[in-house]
């Protein structure tokens, strides 16, 4: 679209050079600043791409372009969080609990494991977000022999609890993790 937009902007100033004498350059000026138009056309792009959707995923692996697998679909941490505000927050430690009884005061960074290691989690660090409730994403690590498995992305808010979390080869693996509290710093 873009080429044939500047193809024709192209003919008609050559047809406008060719057909007019020196007394109309000023008039050419005008007409180069066209390409004004071509910003608007990029400017709907975005709305083009907004439209396309979502990609669904179980793991990190089915997302491309470094993006993660989060509640089943591709995306980035950061696109979870409204940050257009001027009060923003940031999470300073979290209080959860596991399907395996038990409780954890963590900082974002910290995480545990369940299975002798074969599923490991972490809460993952994210953006200040403007004045709401915080969601919480947890990295979940499937691993055998040391090696990782698969890898994913959950999310919780305050009170929520996870969908069973299973692994591929120790089936007696049902984790779930429950998000008691969030302590924040508001400015």
């Amino acid at each position: 679209m873009k080429k044939i937009l500047f193809i024709f902007i192209l003919i008609i100033i050559i047809f406008l050079v060719g057909c007019s004498g020196s007394e109309e350059i000023p008039v050419e000026e005008v007409t180069v600043e066209e390409p004004v138009i071509e910003e608007v056309v990029v400017e709907g792009v975005p709305v083009i791409e907004e439209l396309v959707t979502p990609i669904t995923c179980d793991y990190n692996s089915d997302c491309e372009n470094d993006l993660l697998c989060i509640d089943g679909v591709c995306g980035t941490i950061a696109d979870l969080y409204n940050t257009d505000c001027d009060n923003k927050c940031s999470v300073t430690e979290v209080a959860l609990s596991t399907s395996d009884g038990e409780k954890y005061n963590l900082k974002l960074g910290q995480g545990s494991y369940s299975g002798a290691g074969a599923l490991e989690w972490q809460l993952m660090s994210f953006p200040k977000y403007c004045d709401e409730d915080p969601l919480v994403p947890i990295k979940i690590l499937k691993k055998s022999t040391g090696k990782i498995l698969s890898e994913q992305v959950l999310t919780l808010h305050k009170g929520d609890t996870s969908k069973v979390v299973t692994h591929p080869t120790v089936t007696q693996i049902k984790f779930k993790v429950t998000l008691s509290d969030v302590t924040e710093d508001c400015s």
